[in-house]
C-alpha cells in the first residue's frame, strides 16, 4: 500500500495505466481515446479508508459482455469474487486499495475485491483516490 500521493501518481500513470491499456486493446479499443486514460495525468491521488456502500458501480462496466469470446463481466466477476473470498478466509492475502474516480466515488478498479467484501459483510476499505483537478 502506498501512502506518499507523489508515488501513487506514478503508480496509478505507469503500472496501473498498462494494465488498462491492455483491457482496452483487448476490446479493439484505442487507449489514447478513452476518456478516463487522458483524465489520469489531470488527477491528485490519495489513499483513503471509504465506506464500502458509498463505492458507485459503473453500470457500463457490471453489464459488458463480449458475445464473440463469450465473456459475461458479472458472470466473471462473481466466480473470481467467490474464488477470492475463499482465498481471504484461508488467510494469507493481501489486497491492494480499491481504485475510485473522487469526484463521484466510481470504481474504476478493484471490482472482485469489493465484490468479496461487501460478500464478507466487510465495511471499509482502502482506496487510492483520484481527484479531478480543475484548472481556472
Amino acid at each position: 500500500m502506498i501512502e506518499d500521493v507523489d508515488a501513487i501518481y506514478d503508480f496509478i500513470n505507469t503500472e496501473i495505466r498498462k494494465e488498462w491499456e491492455t483491457d482496452l486493446r483487448s476490446e479493439d479499443k484505442e487507449p489514447e481515446d478513452d476518456p478516463w486514460l487522458t483524465s489520469l495525468r489531470n488527477r491528485k491521488w490519495h489513499l483513503e479508508i471509504v465506506d464500502i456502500i458509498q463505492i458507485k458501480l459503473n453500470p457500463d462496466i457490471m453489464n459488458h459482455v463480449d458475445p464473440k469470446k463469450g465473456y459475461v463481466f458479472s458472470e466473471s466477476l462473481e466466480r473470481r469474487s467467490l474464488e477470492l473470498q475463499q482465498s481471504i478466509e484461508l488467510g494469507g492475502v493481501v489486497l491492494p486499495p480499491l481504485i475510485m474516480k473522487g469526484e463521484n466515488h466510481q470504481l474504476v478498479d478493484g471490482h472482485c475485491r469489493r465484490a468479496a467484501l461487501t460478500a464478507m459483510s466487510v465495511q471499509k476499505t482502502y482506496a487510492y483516490i483520484g481527484d479531478l483537478l480543475s484548472y481556472c
